[in-house]
């Protein structure tokens, strides 16, 4: 994320691309925890989809008290990183894969709210305590990433079977459910 080209963007602005970030997430957090299996991995990033909502839910009153509403507007620029929206978990390449975006999209919100912190000194605060929660995902993304990547590359070392365990124990690329139900309404 080029900060440099944050200062052309108002405060509205910035929330709304923050409030959407979240939303993306969010998203993805709820999709990686239904692929998984596991009830310490599920666990793991069903938090993570309720860091996401709270810190949604948290800009989204920001943007009310500040302008009235909570209808907030992502704008249209390519000097933003794009919010990945489509992941992959159909095969241990691909969740990696996943998992690097997933890194990206939290070192850009933890560079951006670092940013509003500093620009915005008023919500300075609120937004310096969102960049260190995203330094946190970023950081729990790295170690999961390190985890799922030596089993891969075990597997392609030779311990298919060990690797191939490991995988099938850590997601089912299904539609398998444990019985619990994201709260989607909030």
């Amino acid at each position: 994320m080029n900060e440099d080209k944050l200062d052309e963007f108002s405060l509205k602005e910035l929330i709304g691309y923050s409030i959407e970030a979240e939303k993306s997430a969010q998203k993805f957090y709820e999709d990686f925890s239904k692929a998984a299996i596991g009830v310490l991995v599920k666990e793991r990033f069903r938090g993570l989809v309720r860091d996401e909502k709270v810190h949604k839910d948290r800009l989204l009153d920001l943007h009310e008290e500040l302008f009235g509403d909570k209808d907030y507007v992502v704008p249209d620029s390519d000097d933003l990183p794009p919010h990945e929206t489509s992941y992959d978990f159909t095969g241990a390449r691909n969740v990696l894969d996943s998992l690097e975006k997933a890194m990206e999209n939290e070192s850009n919100a933890k560079t951006l709210y670092e940013y509003m912190g500093e620009r915005f000194e008023e919500y300075s605060s609120f937004f310096k305590y969102l960049a260190l929660m995203e330094k946190g995902h970023y950081e729990s993304l790295v170690e999961e990433k390190k985890l799922m990547e030596g089993e891969y590359e075990e597997g392609k070392k030779g311990d298919q079977e060990g690797s191939q365990d490991f995988w099938e124990r850590m997601f089912d690329f299904s539609t398998q459910t444990d019985g619990f139900e994201l709260d989607k309404g909030r």
